[in-house]
């Protein structure tokens, strides 16, 4: 039997959908009720899935995805949200992490189940995002993969860092670039990323 843990703020929602994946002979080992909670419980349980909301109060999905992935990159999340924004569904389908819009079918939700444990195709979406350094007033922008997006906040001298939208450069000797870019900014040396970047003001 599949094993889960539901992850939502809405506990009506949480019931409702573990009643669900009953029906479905899917084993809820534990509820949560936001982004942290998940992170903590996938830890305890270690599920074949997690399903969580998006949009929760402090530690939101999200925050449960890339906290989940970077303890096992290839955990199965599938999120369940009453809608996501092209750059929120390009960021979940890079992390290869499908979703189901509310409210759910239970016909979408064995298929999306299936799917998730047939397709392991890693996606590579890009992002245009906005920075400023440390003690630098100007804001720069740039395109990046996710996880050069995450890298990139991690860095010591990066002050702020946000996605703006879905970037349009998928060139791969620009995605390496970048990539060295960003290893030379952990060592605190901004000039290659400066070079890839525009300064936005």
């Amino acid at each position: 039997m599949v094993s889960c843990i539901v992850v939502d703020d809405d506990k009506s929602i949480v019931d409702l959908f573990s009643e669900l994946l009953g029906i479905i002979n899917v084993d809820v080992l534990a509820k949560g009720y936001d982004g942290q909670s998940a992170v903590k419980l996938y830890e305890e349980y270690k599920p074949d899935i997690v399903f969580t909301d998006y949009q929760m109060p402090e530690y939101d999905g999200l925050y449960a995805v890339e906290n989940i992935k970077d303890k096992n990159p290839d955990a199965k999340i599938i999120m369940v949200t009453g809608g996501v924004d092209t750059v929120q569904f390009a960021i979940l389908d890079s992390l290869n992490v499908p979703v189901i819009i509310k409210p759910f079918d239970i016909q979408k939700i064995k298929q999306t189940i299936t799917n998730g444990f047939l397709d392991n195709d890693i996606k590579q979406s890009i992002f245009e995002i906005q920075y400023t350094f440390k003690e630098d007033y100007s804001v720069y922008s740039c395109v990046v993969t996710f996880e050069q997006y995450r890298n990139l906040k991690a860095i010591p001298i990066i002050d702020e860092c946000k996605i703006i939208r879905i970037g349009q450069n998928s060139l791969d000797s620009y995605t390496e670039k970048m990539q060295k870019a960003l290893d030379l900014a952990r060592t605190n040396d901004k000039t290659n990323i400066l070079e890839l970047s525009e300064i936005v003001r």
